[in-house]
């Protein structure tokens, strides 16, 4: 078995890949590429219908027990492929074909690891909702420091570094890739094997709460993706804020992100996972009605702490929240999870556009706080829809 530490590491190096372009991609396309915020649609749309697809098949290979391994080797080359044909060949249409289709192969890393740490937790004994949340504020250290960076690096050195720095760490992936995971690893018991799982699924092929669960992490994500994609270019074109303000405001988030995953989950537990998301939900309407007035970078600061406090709830209970619905099929729970906030960002993204386009970015950040709404009439409207999963831990 893997180093649990080493584990965490690999999220960390995985995750901070992602986080190193994604808040970077619409600034990219509109000011070096020179296109409208529309096209920012049109890549959007692109990216998550591929990203989807190769999430849903990589989850149901995971839980027919393909090896987790040879799954992440193909990400991390995926990923590594993505850089380098953007940095060779500096086009819209290169960032929509090969760009868009090598990142959506790299992107099922994030379905892939998450359903790694619960086989991992289950096979070392962890409790798996702790462990989760260790999982989880890995992955929200990482956005706390990589946006950052490298929205600071471009205002000096400009945009096409933050590719650079993205190659780079590509490679540090695939090393601690090679150094924590030596050997095979799959789930002990493929879905198709477990009688258990296999009887649940033949006694209702629609699982409707795994469903519910995943509709409502949709919409909570989605907001967060509207103003994620939205937020710096309101900051810098619209509030006049500085050029290193967007990484700012992402590093404050996450660091709140990490504070509250890692320092309430018996608060949490206590709470319930539902009962944690609403209230998560009731934060972001606050947080995205106030980051639409911010104009200074005190202001900013207060609007980020908020809303890392509501993501940190909502991160630190969702993954926990799904799995208790999987009914066995872990993979494909992950797989709808992380399809969940893909989703999100292609909405979020071609929402951003469209609203920018007929209105501004302001709009499109107060827009936010509708999304969280819809996710709170979700969560309340499917209370009890499963009452033995309900009555587990978050």
């Amino acid at each position: 078995m893997p180093n649990q530490y080493l584990v965490l590491v690999l999220v960390f190096v995985g995750s901070f890949s992602n986080a190193a372009t994604v808040p970077f991609m619409g600034l990219f396309i509109i000011e070096d590429l020179q296109k409208s915020p529309m096209m920012i649609s049109v890549y959007s749309l692109v990216a998550t219908v591929l990203a989807v697809a190769a999430n849903r098949f990589v989850g149901h290979k995971i839980d027919q027990g393909w090896d987790i391994r040879k799954l992440l080797l193909a990400s991390i080359l995926a990923y590594l492929a993505a850089m380098s044909s953007l940095l060779f060949v500096t086009s819209y249409w290169t960032l929509v074909t090969m760009f868009a289709a090598c990142l959506a192969i790299a992107n099922t890393a994030i379905g892939t690891i998450l359903s790694f740490a619960r086989f991992y937790a289950d096979q070392s004994h962890l409790d798996s909702a702790k462990f989760n949340s260790r999982v989880r504020a890995m992955m929200s250290l990482a956005w706390m420091i990589a946006p950052a960076l490298c929205f600071a690096l471009a205002s000096v050195y400009g945009h096409m570094i933050v590719f650079q720095l993205a190659f780079a760490i590509g490679c540090v992936w695939l090393l601690v890739w090679n150094i924590t995971l030596k050997q095979t690893f799959r789930r002990t018991h493929p879905a198709h094997q477990d009688s258990a799982a296999a009887s649940a699924a033949a006694a209702s092929n629609f699982n409707f709460p795994l469903w519910a669960a995943t509709v409502a992490c949709f919409f909570i994500a989605l907001g967060n993706s509207l103003a994620l994609s939205s937020a710096p270019l309101f900051m810098i074109k619209e509030a006049h804020l500085p050029d290193y303000a967007p990484g700012l405001a992402i590093a404050v988030k996450c660091f709140f992100e990490v504070v509250v995953i890692l320092g309430t989950p018996g608060l949490l537990k206590k709470m319930g996972a539902r009962n944690a998301m609403i209230l998560a939900s009731l934060m972001a309407v606050v947080c995205y009605g106030y980051l639409s007035t911010i104009t200074t970078l005190t202001e900013m600061s207060i609007a980020s702490a908020i809303e890392g406090t509501y993501f940190g709830i909502f991160a630190a209970v969702s993954i926990s929240f799904m799995q208790s619905f999987a009914r066995g099929f872990i993979g494909n729970a992950m797989a709808l999870y992380t399809n969940s906030m893909f989703l999100s960002g292609l909405v979020g993204g071609s929402l951003m556009g469209i609203i920018a386009s007929y209105s501004d970015y302001r709009t499109a950040v107060l827009s936010a706080s509708l999304a969280a709404v819809a996710g709170i009439i979700t969560l309340v409207a499917t209370r009890r829809a499963d009452r033995e999963a309900e009555e587990l831990p978050a």
